[in-house]
This record gives structure tokens, sequence and C-alpha cells, in this order.
């Protein structure tokens, strides 16, 4: 197994990764903003890791750092390992990843899109829980009322993400839903 430390401006975010037949398969992200050091956090949850940071193949960085900055991008999800998720915690991210640049979801509307319209805090927790941020758009799921809601990085870097992909939030920071 392996890791990249990607810079995005004075960001950092931390992809662990790994070689399956031969093709990249991305295990983790690791948004910005930990306390820790990047190399600590990736270290304490892979002990295993190769310690010598290498390139993931590809442009699967490029990629990430373009999602990171808003730009509108197609991502095969074969490269990402959903092999340790849940069935329920694959579904939802898979559903998440379906909602288009731009627009947002409720977590009770992706509740109900997965098959489970009680669920809305069982996906909160998927989507909490969300190995592959950026690339899976936990982001762009909000509360009922608009409010953007956590994330793993910040609410604040969630409000820009939305606003870097176009979402409009109202001066209380608040989502309008009518258009999404």
């Amino acid at each position: 197994m392996f890791y990249q430390i990607i810079k995005v401006g004075k960001d950092e975010i931390g992809v662990v990764w790994d070689l399956v037949g031969g093709k990249p398969q991305v295990e983790y992200i690791y948004l910005p903003g930990g306390k820790e050091k990047m190399m600590v956090r990736i270290v304490r949850n892979f002990p295993a890791i190769n310690k010598v940071s290498r390139t993931v193949p590809n442009g699967i960085d490029q990629l990430i750092v373009d999602f990171f900055n808003g730009k509108k991008q197609k991502f095969d999800l074969s490269i990402l390992n959903l092999a340790r998720l849940t069935e329920f915690s694959a579904k939802v991210l898979k559903q998440a990843y379906k909602i288009p640049r731009g627009k947002v979801a409720t977590y009770s509307g992706l509740a109900a899109k997965v098959g489970n319209p009680r669920a809305a805090r069982a996906v909160g927790t998927a989507l909490a829980n969300n190995p592959f941020p950026i690339i899976i758009p936990c982001h762009r799921v909000v509360r009922a009322d608009g409010n953007p809601g956590q994330f793993g990085g910040g609410s604040e870097m969630k409000k820009q993400l939305l606003e870097k992909e176009g979402v409009i939030l109202d001066a209380r920071g608040i989502v309008s839903l009518l258009n999404h």
C-alpha cells in the first residue's frame, strides 16, 4: 500500500492507494484540516503503508485536485476500493456520487433513493464515514432545512466546496432547496 500527499494551494490532501491486478485502487482520501500532520494520520490508520511517497498512477491525483477545486470531472468508481464498506454504505455512497455538480440532495431524499426513506440518520452516518470525500461528493448532501450540516473537512470547507461548484448559499449560509 502507498500514499501520496497532494498540495492544493496551501492545503494538503492525502491519498492512500494500492495496486490491485496491476491497476491503482484508492483506499482512502484524507481532507485538509486535521490538527495532526497528514503523514501521522495516514500511518496511524494504515500502519503497514510504504513510508516512501509514490504518485498515484493514471493522473488520479490531478483528478482529485480538480474535484477539490470545483471543476467538472468524470471519475470511474472502479478505482475506489468499496469492498470494505457495508452494503448499505456502498449504496449510499454510490447514490451520493450521482448528485450532479452544482446540485444538492437532502439526507432524507438520499435515504429514499436507496430504498430506506426513514434512514436519514443512517445515511448521515454512512456519509460521515465516507473514505472517499471529494470523489464521492458527500458535501453535496444537506439537511432538509438547507443548512449544509457537518463535513469531515469542517463546515466552512463544505460551504466553500458547494460554492466552487455553483451552489448558492444565502447570507446565513443556507442552501436554497427550490432548484435542487
